[in-house]
């Protein structure tokens, strides 16, 4: 018996089927976890856990590759020996024959299985390949077209801010891109929907007599044919899905298509969603990266010099106004020693600040500190210093920052304002002094050429009352009247520049400019013609005074003279200021005489006399001259 042909072929066949049951054993047990593992996460470091599985389910069914070709030669060989035993009317032939068959679509199936195999190991390789998101959109389109043989592809995903379905990308079999505009018309939206609702594929041989799909309109208008469509799921979230269909081609998909769809599916979903969180997270750099510059543009404008340090005492930042205040190079201090950083600032003490405060960072204080030194390049600067500890979240100590207010500007321009007040708040109206206080740079201390209108105003008579009258009253007498002159002159905002005894000296267009300055001079000394007329009928008893006021209009130097140490006044110098002095010199009592200069930039607003020559001294030429009559 054991000697019989059909006994050995039959011991044979049933150790081929044992080891068809071992591969296929093998092979299902690895589809399963790759099953389970295309519906995970990428690992840390460690690359992709699920290609790594593809890998290994790719050598397996290499393996059992070469298994089943030895057992297909065996077979082979078996064929052979069933044809000489049918030849020979041997009578266990049918039932060989059944076995071979069996043993056959085992192994045609077992190569679907291994090619399928090497067609997810492809797919997640090629898919796995970038986290660029426009670029998986297009892999995942054309491949799933590939792979089903559809005539066009469809992706959607749900927005995860607002659950909205959105249009994602579609592609047709020749790899083009269909435009946006084909989204919403030429496929059946009611599919989609549906899938996305009950996250369960659909799949229709012919979409135009499917009694399921047969009430879609877009099914019928469109003329569409084969429809299959699956959702994309990862970690149990349906993020969106895949519909391919065919206008041209009845019975395209079938049961073994979902199945490949819906593995091919679970792995798009987990690259999708890989890709779209890579997507987050470069916009989230981004955005930092936005938002540190936006903070070092800050650190680099603002008006006082910024420097930090970390925990060590190394410097990491250092703006532009530190450097300028410093006179450092910051971008050779940032990553250096605070003591290493200002060894060549020693006059400024700042390591000695940040080293104490470093002490006393428990405590979180801060540490202030005015410092006035010489900086090379810059010359003598105020400084107001501020040391504080940085903490992070949970208070631990991380760096100290110290803040530099160059106060250098603000000292100088309050000496600037009390040497205004001082040299012009007795001879100018207080308005004009707040003027010069808010734009001390209007005036030009050190001096200037400019064009002025001079008032000179001189009592009469002032040796005759001093033989007369105690000191005393001749003081006060000539006090009142000054007064009294002071206020006119305040009132068409001139300068009064000089009292010299019994006579006084006001300037107009200096320190500020004055347009009509001719005609406020001009008025200045009509008022105080009118207000000494009026205060001598007010007081009867006291003697009578005289005055006489000349007025003239040309160029002359204004500014400080004086004693640099000592005492200085702001005042003017030049021929135009003779001038006035000689025209009040030669007017008579209690008149106002005008130069021609004078009058041509004021004849508008003014009565005068007739225009006569007038010889002054040192002067050439006589002056032609007016008496004032009114305003």
């Amino acid at each position: 018996m054991s000697d019989d042909p059909a006994h050995k072929v039959g011991e044979e066949l049933r150790s081929i089927s044992e080891a068809l049951r071992r591969i296929s054993s093998t092979l299902h047990e690895h589809t399963r976890k790759l099953e389970i593992a295309v519906e995970g996460t990428y690992a840390n470091t460690g690359g992709d856990p699920r290609v790594r599985l593809l890998r290994d389910s790719l050598n397996i069914s290499s393996m059992a590759e070469l298994d089943l070709g030895r057992l297909t030669q065996t077979l082979q060989r078996f064929q052979h020996t069933l044809q000489l035993d049918r030849q020979s009317q041997n009578s266990s032939s049918p039932f060989l024959e059944r076995e071979r068959e069996t043993l056959t679509t085992s192994i045609k199936a077992l190569e679907k299985q291994r090619t399928d195999l090497e067609t997810l190991y492809e797919i997640a390789r090629t898919l796995n390949s970038t986290l660029d998101f426009d670029e998986v959109l297009c892999e995942v389109m054309d491949r799933v077209i590939q792979v089903v043989k559809a005539e066009r592809g469809f992706l959607m995903l749900i927005n995860p801010v607002d659950g909205d379905l959105q249009f994602t990308i579609a592609r047709d079999k020749e790899a083009h891109t269909i435009p946006a505009n084909s989204f919403d018309y030429n496929m059946s939206r009611g599919i989609v929907m549906r899938v996305l609702k009950t996250e369960t594929p659909v799949i229709a041989d012919d979409a135009q007599t499917d009694d399921m799909l047969r009430g879609h309109e877009s099914i019928m208008a469109y003329k569409i044919r084969s429809v299959m469509c699956a959702p994309l799921i990862v970690r149990d979230n349906c993020i969106g899905a895949v519909y391919v269909d065919s206008r041209i081609n009845t019975n395209l998909f079938g049961p073994k298509h979902r199945d490949l769809l819906l593995t091919f599916c679970n792995q798009a979903a987990i690259a999708i969603d890989n890709a779209r969180l890579f997507a987050d997270l470069n916009e989230a750099i981004e955005q930092v990266r936005q938002d540190k510059q936006y903070m070092d543009n800050i650190f680099s404008s603002i008006a006082n010099g910024v420097i930090t340090t970390d925990s060590a005492g190394i410097i990491t930042t250092f703006n532009e106004r530190a450097a300028h205040i410093l006179q450092l190079n910051a971008v050779a201090v940032v990553g250096k020693h605070y003591q290493d950083a200002f060894k060549e600032r020693p006059q400024v003490g700042l390591a000695e600040m940040l080293r104490a405060a470093l002490i006393q960072h428990e405590h979180g204080t801060i540490v202030p500190k005015d410092v006035e030194c010489d900086i090379p390049e810059r010359g003598w600067i105020s400084l107001s210093l501020y040391v504080s500890a940085l903490r992070d979240a949970q208070g631990a100590h991380i760096g100290m920052t110290l803040v530099l207010d160059d106060r250098t500007e603000l000292k100088r321009s309050q000496r600037e304002v009390k040497q205004i007040r001082r040299m012009f708040e007795r001879y100018v109206h207080p308005s004009v002094v707040e003027q010069l206080i808010r734009d001390p740079k209007a005036v030009h201390l050190g001096g200037e050429t400019k064009e002025i209108s001079v008032v000179f105003a001189d009592i009469r008579g002032y040796t005759r009352l001093s033989e007369t009258m105690p000191p005393e009253q001749v003081m006060n007498l000539i006090n009142r009247y000054l007064t009294i002159m002071c206020e006119a002159i305040w009132e068409e905002e001139g300068t009064l520049t000089a009292f010299q005894g019994d006579a006084l000296m006001a300037i107009f267009n200096a320190p500020l400019a004055q347009k009509t300055h001719a005609l406020k001079a001009v008025r200045a000394a009509w008022k105080m013609k009118m207000a000494v007329l009026a205060y001598q009928h007010s007081r009867p008893e006291e003697m009578t005074v005289s005055f006489g006021f000349g007025v003239n209009t040309g160029l002359a130097t204004v500014g400080n003279v004086g004693s640099q140490e000592r005492l200085q006044n702001y005042t003017a110098i030049g021929d135009a200021v003779n001038i006035a002095s000689r025209l009040q010199s030669s007017v008579s009592d209690n008149n106002i005489l005008l130069n021609e200069t004078t009058y041509m930039q004021a004849y508008r607003h003014v009565h005068v006399g007739q225009a006569f020559s007038l010889d002054v001294k040192n002067k050439s030429k006589p002056l032609n001259v007016r008496f004032l009559i009114g305003v």
